[in-house]
């Protein structure tokens, strides 16, 4: 206990370092979302104030360029300075701008609004307040932006625009001159764009290092207009900016992308975003001190360090109770990791637990893994609620037929294990095959009456595997060979391994030759009684380079078995539509083209859409396609299935229910089901001869189909002797290897026999 003690409160100890380094992340991220945030918003606000700038200048721009020009048309600029009555109605439209002006190159103004008196305005080029910016719309094409100043003949500060007008050669014949006010009508500059005394928003001059304009607490154009940055506190100003912002000022001048750096003066630190006009050559500047963050981060601070110590005092009492509550609760951690939740059995942990100390000490014994058949169509059919019901009966089922000495667990899904020091095989089968026998007695889930069967796979060590994992592994090949059989026992032998290997190198290969074009068809023709062809089996072959020749039945199983089914039947589709499409150019006639369908492909939700689109790439009519299906494609969600095969005959498909009279439903299904075809299984045809029960059946199915109004063939017809009994029962249709093997169909078409296309 003192061990555990002292772990325990140097867990305490880590924690609450971790709960230091936490606050200090937390802080620091707290930080950083301050800055982010105020960063978001001040490239926001700036980058705003700039557009509304630009946009207004643009405006203004037009509006003294066809004013400009208007008044150059009507007017000639020698016949004398005077007052225009036309400017006041303009302005009047534009309450943004208090005056308009028309100086001649030499700077004297010829034309004004009636607000404005001729005789009190200076020279625009001699000036000082306005020669900068006239001798600079002289030579810009664009307008120029001035100075702010006070114009007395207004009593308004203003900012001044020139835009020169220009003949069609390029000489400059006048400036249009105006002023934009100031005092908020109609104007981005009059409105207040700071919050509060930390705040603000200016646009800076970038020709001479004046303000142009400032929104900021108790300061106006009479101040801010004379705000110029000397040259070398520019120079200075700009060594910082690229320092910090990586990159040269003339670079950012060059783009149109705001920019926000920490900027330092007069001892307090203000964090600025900046977007430059390089049309007006004016910065766009929003800025705030850091002094509300610091204190708004104190704040945080100061509620985070209060947290912190009422949660360290709540972990210092919780950690006493956990020191007196620790033991308990890891007896019961240690249980629950190592037993099922729905049964109470073992898991897997827990059997792998026990398995691992009778491994290393080389005890025999005997692995049991039991899997229920068909445990999915439980749940399926009636609900997860009622399969649990299932798992948790067969569960106590098995803990009473177990010996007491052996250990029982719940693997997951449908799957048990039972380990047994018994190793003497035929006891161990023995008791299996009772236990098997046990289990598949009935038994109730609430109102239903049910009855499950299991398969059994049984390994032991070590001879089955001298390690734990090759010994689960041969178990469960035991139970893959069982579960072929279902409801049955099987003990490991060395070559299910040999099976098992031969399986994965099918796969793989499989996949290859899915990818590489390995797999060809070949077609089984069906023939009438006087031997002519009238139909075609497309099957399937596959000759891989490292295995040679597999047969159908190995391959098609694989492929069922490892989600390669829908890839195979795609793969079977297309190139039988498209050999039998080129085939019947060439031979000039048609037959019917029969393929077998799997029920995973048949149950694809585009299956229907997928055939008709391949009918019709290789211009093949719906009508000489018969699709084979068989029984187990109607032993679950029998109403789609027939929804499928009902869209498929509205196109023109049919439909043929090979290996007839096989299966237990065939005679109930006709009633139900709209086939167009129905074969007759092989396995009657072998004994037609000698097995008179074979004989009656045949003629049984004959007499079913002529009911029925559907066509019949029989398959596997291999003597003349099958097909003459065929013929005097009936039938009229055949297909087996004494009439053809399955060829390809050049070798087809090389037959006269068959008479293929005539």
């Amino acid at each position: 206990m003192a061990i555990l003690k002292r772990n325990l409160w140097t867990l305490f100890a880590l924690i609450l370092l971790g709960g230091v380094l936490l606050l200090s992340a937390v802080l620091f991220f707290r930080w950083q979302g301050l800055i982010s945030d105020e960063k978001l918003y001040q490239t926001a606000r700036v980058e705003l104030v700039a557009q509304s700038v630009d946009s207004i200048l643009r405006t203004q721009e037009l509006v003294l360029d066809v004013i400009g020009r208007e008044l150059l048309n009507q007017d000639n600029l020698l016949s004398g300075s005077r007052q225009i009555p036309l400017l006041d109605s303009i302005l009047a439209a534009n309450p943004m701008l208090v005056g308009f002006g028309l100086a001649r190159p030499d700077g004297t103004l010829v034309r004004v609004s009636t607000n404005l008196d001729l005789s009190t305005l200076p020279n625009l080029r001699t000036d000082p307040e306005t020669r900068d910016s006239f001798l600079g719309a002289l030579s810009s094409d664009a307008m120029v932006v001035g100075r702010t100043y006070f114009v007395d003949a207004l009593g308004a500060w203003v900012i001044p625009i020139r835009k020169a007008i220009r003949s069609p050669s390029g000489e400059v014949v006048a400036v249009m001159t105006a002023g934009m006010r100031l005092d908020g009508r109609g104007s981005v500059f009059g409105k207040t764009l700071h919050d509060g005394d930390s705040d603000t928003v200016m646009l800076f001059r970038e020709t001479d290092g004046y303000v142009q304009f400032m929104s900021a607490d108790g300061i106006g154009p009479q101040q801010y207009s004379q705000i110029r940055v000397p040259m070398d506190q520019r120079e200075i100003n700009r060594a910082a900016f690229e320092k910090e912002l990586g990159k040269s000022v003339e670079e950012v001048m060059q783009g149109s992308d705001s920019v926000v750096i920490r900027t330092r003066r007069q001892g307090e630190d203000y964090l600025t975003a900046a977007v430059f006009n390089a049309r007006y050559q004016l910065w766009s500047i929003s800025e705030t001190r850091f002094a509300p963050l610091y204190r708004e981060f104190l704040q945080s601070l100061l509620q985070y360090l209060l947290t912190f110590l009422v949660f360290g005092i709540v972990f210092y009492e919780g950690f006493r109770i956990i020191d007196n509550a620790e033991k308990k609760r890891r007896l019961e951690l240690s249980y629950l990791s190592r037993h099922d939740d729905l049964t109470g059995l073992l898991n897997r942990n827990g059997l792998l637990d026990r398995l691992d100390n009778l491994v290393p000490d080389r005890k025999p014994f005997c692995l049991i893994v039991i899997n229920i058949d068909n445990f999915k169509g439980i749940n399926d059919r009636f609900g997860l609620e009622t399969g649990d019901e299932t798992l948790l009966e067969f569960g106590r089922r098995l803990a009473e037929l177990v010996e007491s000495r052996d250990d029982l667990a719940r693997l997951g899904g449908d799957e048990y294990a039972i380990v047994t020091p018994n190793t003497n095989l035929d006891d161990v089968e023995k008791a299996c095959v009772s236990l098997a026998g046990n289990l598949s007695r009935t038994f109730e889930v609430g109102r239903l009456r049910l009855q499950v069967t299991a398969s059994i796979g049984v390994a032991c060590f070590p001879n089955d595997g001298d390690s734990l994992s090759k010994l689960i592994r041969s178990a469960h090949l035991a139970l893959y060979e069982a579960k072929q059989s279902r409801n049955d026992v099987c003990i490991y032998r060395s070559e299910m391994e040999m099976a098992y290997l031969r399986r994965l190198s099918v796969e793989q290969r499989l996949r290859y030759g899915l990818a590489s074009g390995s797999l060809y068809m070949v077609y089984q023709p069906q023939v009438d009684q006087t031997g002519k062809a009238v139909g075609l089996e497309a099957l399937v072959r596959w000759q891989d380079e490292e295995l040679g020749f597999i047969s159908p039945a190995e391959f098609v199983e694989v492929a069922e078995k490892s989600g390669l089914m829908v890839p195979l039947g795609r793969f079977v589709l297309e190139t039988s539509i498209r050999e039998y499409s080129l085939f019947r150019n060439e031979v000039g006639g048609s037959v019917d083209l029969s393929i077998n369908i799997s029920v995973i492909q048949f149950r694809q939700p585009d299956f229907v859409e997928t055939v008709l689109e391949v009918l019709a790439m290789h211009r093949v009519s719906p009508g000489e396609l018969v699709l084979e299906i068989t029984e187990s494609l109607f032993m679950s969600d029998f109403e789609r299935v027939l929804k499928t095969i009902e869209r498929l005959r509205e196109k023109g498909i049919r439909i043929s229910m090979d290996d007839f009279g096989t299966g237990y439903s065939s005679l109930s299904l006709l009633r139900k089901l709209p086939l167009d075809e129905l074969k007759i299984d092989k396995s009657f045809v072998d004994t037609i001869l000698e097995d008179e029960k074979a004989a009656n059946m045949i003629r049984s199915i004959i007499a079913i189909a002529r009911s029925h109004n559907m066509e019949l063939v029989a398959e596997g017809v291999e003597e003349e002797a099958q097909a003459s009994a065929l013929v005097e029962m009936g039938c009229r249709r055949f297909q087996g290897y004494y009439f053809s093997r399955p060829e390809t169909l050049d070798r087809l078409k090389a037959n006269p026999a068959l008479a293929i296309g005539h």
